[in-house]
Parts: structure tokens; sequence; C-alpha cells
């Protein structure tokens, strides 16, 4: 059994094929801890190898988001044509199950873990059906098995990715998680997620929950019960860890490095258009001082094409980023992702350029917006990378006294030389 993740052409190109990705897609190795031992498993990340489709497997599992999924049907038709059995499964098969039935012999709609195990008795007994639903999986009964010996891990540049919860209470427009995984957190226990770590045994560990912190509860029992093992983490929040003391306290004792921070926008208009209003906008500046007063570096994230955005957007947002001293950020255009309130809605105003679902990378804008262009968004999103790894971007934001220098100013020299690619990314 192969199970894959599709790569974007882009990563695939012989002129920028990627020796090396950032993160394991962490739904492989779920997946692969959930086979029976009488499937032999191979795993492959089409962003780090390339498929050799002279080597016939049995059966084929695929997943993908909404950007790959083209190459993902392509890779299904291939393999479908050659005898083998294909599975799709995913968020974006979930939303559009019709559109893949047409590449697969059978879809998984909805998590994985409930079902696995029939569809894997009905493969083996030749009953195999078109659509396997999964229930809402209890993390609490998560035994917390990952196949992790499958990973190559010297192909990624964060190997040790552990997802402790899943569900988001905050149902934002453009965001697909609450569509999936439900409006309520849940949690593995914290013994669980302490033993995963163990197994693990490495000094660095990326949480790649959409908010680590969501559940704070859980957070603070988890975050003391790390203190001891001595190790540095990465992962997903929001501002709000700011306006608690002891949990911020926590996360630096645990080990916290950097927080991925889904900042979005600094137009408080804007957040309650994509109904992210729990952000605050006036306060982002004091927020962001007090997290990085701890030592705790912020990558944040920024959406450009939201309701109120105009050609100023770009601009101000860059200068935001370098007068606030983040350490790193992402800029993305808005992508109205099938399932989502967005989606639905831009689809009833007739607001969609196209359904070429590769261009929905949030680097391409896809649908019409009302004050800005195609054109002027995807210049926007340049600009605003271009600048906020410009050189004296780089030197303003981040080279002062502090014993991390190099590993901040590394990632962001990094960034600086790549911008070639992503201009050439967003022109494609």
């Amino acid at each position: 059994m192969y199970l894959i993740y599709p790569a974007p052409e882009k990563n695939r190109n012989k002129k920028h094929r990627k020796k090396k990705a950032s993160l394991v897609p962490i739904n492989l190795p779920i997946i692969a801890g959930l086979t029976p031992n009488n499937f032999t498993v191979k795993i492959i990340d089409e962003n780090i190898q390339d498929i050799d489709f002279s080597d016939i497997p049995d059966v084929v599992g695929i997943t993908g988001m909404t950007a790959v999924i083209n190459r993902a049907y392509e890779i299904a038709d291939l393999y479908r044509k050659m005898g083998t059995k294909v599975i799709l499964g995913g968020i974006h098969v979930s939303m559009l199950p019709d559109e893949a039935l047409k590449h697969a012999d059978a879809i998984v709609i909805g998590e994985v873990e409930n079902i696995w195990g029939t569809l894997l008795s009905d493969l083996t007994n030749n009953q195999l059906k078109n659509i396997y639903k999964g229930s809402v999986y209890d993390l609490s009964t998560t035994t917390g098995s990952v196949k992790r010996t499958l990973i190559n891990k010297k192909a990624y540049s964060m190997p040790n990715p552990i997802m402790t919860s899943r569900g988001c209470p905050h149902n934002c427009t453009y965001c697909s998680v609450t569509q999936f995984y439900g409006y309520k957190f849940r949690h593995k226990p914290v013994e669980t997620i302490i033993k995963e770590i163990k197994e693990i045994d490495d000094k660095w560990i990326a949480f790649i929950d959409d908010n680590i912190y969501g559940d704070i509860r859980h957070a603070k029992e988890l975050f003391k019960k790390m203190i001891p093992l001595k190790i540095k983490w990465v992962g997903q929040g929001d501002m709000r860890i700011a306006k608690n003391p002891e949990l911020l306290e926590l996360a630096r004792e645990s080990g916290c490095e950097w927080l991925f921070i889904g900042i979005e926008t600094i137009s408080t208009k804007n957040l309650k258009f994509i109904n992210k209003s729990f952000n605050t906008g006036d306060q982002y500046q004091e927020s962001i001082k007090k997290i990085k007063s701890t030592g705790i570096k912020i990558f944040g994230s920024f959406i450009f094409g939201l309701e109120n955005d105009d050609e100023d957007v770009f601009e101000h947002t860059v200068q935001f980023g370098i007068n606030n001293r983040l350490d790193g950020a992402n800029f993305y255009i808005l992508t109205p992702f099938p399932g989502t309130e967005l989606f639905k809605q831009m689809e009833k105003e007739n607001l969609l350029l196209h359904k070429d679902w590769s261009k929905y990378d949030a680097n391409h804008a896809v649908f019409r917006h009302k004050k800005l262009s195609k054109q002027q968004l995807e210049d926007g999103l340049i600009y605003a990378y271009d600048h906020f790894y410009s050189i004296p971007s780089i030197i303003k934001r981040v080279v002062y006294p502090r014993e991390d220098l190099l590993q901040v100013l590394s990632l962001n020299i990094a960034r600086h030389i790549s911008k070639k690619r992503f201009k050439e990314g967003v022109r494609s």
C-alpha cells in the first residue's frame, strides 16, 4: 500500500525540485499507524520525492488540500489505469465527494480513524464500497499510534509533528477547519501527549493544532507537564495568549520558541467581516510586545483581499510587521475554499473567477474583489513579500542583541534569497 501526498507543479519542477520540505504531512503516518500489519505500507510525499509509476502497488491512498487536488486526481487516474485500487480522502474530497468519486474506487468523507479498519476489511474481501463516512473521532481514546518509522526525518526541517487537538469554536468564514473537524475542541489526554513526545526523543517538536492553547485549561496542564522534558517547540495560536500571563509564562517555560499567529488583518472592520472579531486589531501592538518580551518569536500570518482592503493595504500591513519587529511572516490572498461559508457566499454572488483548484493556493486571486483587481492583489502579494524580506526590513526587525539572532536571521535571509521563486510562483 502506498500512502501519497501530492505536490504542486512548482515543487515538482526539476528547476526548483525540493530536497527538503518544512513539515511532515502527519495524516499519512497516522493512517499508516491504523493499518494492520498484513499490509506493507510506504509513505510518499511528492514534495520531497518523485513517484515511481513503474512500481505498481495493489492499493493507493491519496490525500491533499484543494491546491493539490488536481494532481491527486491525476495520480489516481494513472494508478487506476494500471489496475490499482485507489482511495481518496481529506478535506477537499469531503467537501466535494461527487467530484472525487470520478477518480477513485472509494472515498473517505470526514475523519478516517473509525472507518479505516472497515474499509480495509472490505477491500480484502473484494467488497469495497464507493463511500465511507467517518464519524467524529474521540481523541481521548487514542493510543497515540503514529508510524513515525516511515518518515524520512532528514527530508524535513520540522520532522516531529504532533496533533493534540481537533475542532475550533471560531467559525471564521474563510476557514474549513470547523466544517471538517467541528465546532468544539477535542483533545488527547495530556499523559498520551507526553508519552508521544518522549517516544519521539528529539529536542524539537512542532504542534500542528490550529490553536495549541485554544482550550486554555488543557493547554496549561500540558505545558506544566512538558516543562521537565526540556524540549523546544513551535505551534500555532492566536493573540489572546498575551492577555493570559500565566498561560504565556507556561508556554515559555515549556519550551515555546515560535508561535505562528493568524493576525490576518490590522483592520477591525475586516476582522468582523471574516468573523474573527475575537482578535482586537487596536491591541495588536501591545500584545506582540508582551509575547516577544518572553523570548517567544512571532511568525505572523496576513490575508489580503478582505472586504475593506484597498490599494494601501499592502504597504500598511508590511509597515505594521516591520514596526512591530515580527520575526517572520507569511502573506496570502483570501481564498474561498470549497465547503467554507466564504465559498458558498462567493459562489452565490457569482464572484468566483474559476474553479481551477491548482490556483486555490492563497497565492493567486480566484475571485472578483470590489476594490482591487486580480492583478493588484497578486502584485500586492509580491510587494509585501519583497519588502518584508528586504535587507533593510530584516535588519530593522531582527538584528538587535538577542541569543537567537543566528536562527532568526537565517530564516529571514533564506526568505530573502527565495523572493524570485516566490514571485515566479505567483505569476505562474
